[in-house]
């Protein structure tokens, strides 16, 4: 069995060099031609040739050529005149909630975040706090917290570091709270 094969392989062998390589017998190839193709297309323009028509900016109306309305804006301040003032990400800080995080966890970091959050606030009275949450861990999203602390532009440089160092103190904190709370229930 195995000396047929052999020597049909042998056989394929002598006659594939047997055979000769001739560059014309690839010269008759006509390759791909585009002319049907181009020739589809222009029978296709013809066809929905209304569809191609150029339209005159003459043609066109618009609802606002009509006399421009005046609008006056008013210009809205807040008490604290920090309205549309520009922010900026003070701190930022990955916090872990442990490999199997999940969305009870995620529950009570919330109620920490908002605590501490509160805290902060009373005790700085910071104009333009707040902050900022996103999930960041790899495999389990909620396993590892994203958390920035976000101050208005002028507070940021007089006490931004203060405060965004005491809110970062405060979330473990609070945390550990809203954990044990969790326990007694």
């Amino acid at each position: 069995m195995s000396k047929t094969i052999l020597s049909i392989l042998c056989a394929t062998v002598l006659l594939g060099a047997c055979t000769s390589y001739n560059q014309k017998n690839y010269k008759r190839y006509d390759g791909i031609s585009y002319a049907e193709y181009e020739r589809q297309r222009k029978e296709r323009e013809q066809q929905y040739e209304y569809l191609y028509e150029t339209v005159s900016e003459e043609d066109i109306t618009s609802p606002y050529d009509a006399a421009p309305e005046v609008v006056e804006e008013d210009v809205v301040e807040s008490v604290n005149s920090s309205y549309g003032e520009a922010v900026v990400v003070m701190a930022s800080k990955k916090i872990s909630l442990g490999r199997d995080a999940n969305y009870s966890d995620m529950e009570k970091f919330q109620r920490a975040l908002d605590s501490a959050y509160g805290t902060v606030f009373s005790h700085y009275k910071a104009d333009g706090f707040t902050y900022a949450m996103s999930p960041a861990g790899t495999v389990n999203p909620l396993s590892v917290i994203d958390v920035q602390c976000i101050l208005s532009e002028s507070f940021a440089t007089a006490k931004g570091k203060a405060v965004c160092d005491y809110f970062f103190t405060q979330i473990p904190l609070e945390y550990a709270k809203e954990k044990e709370n969790a326990k007694n229930l």
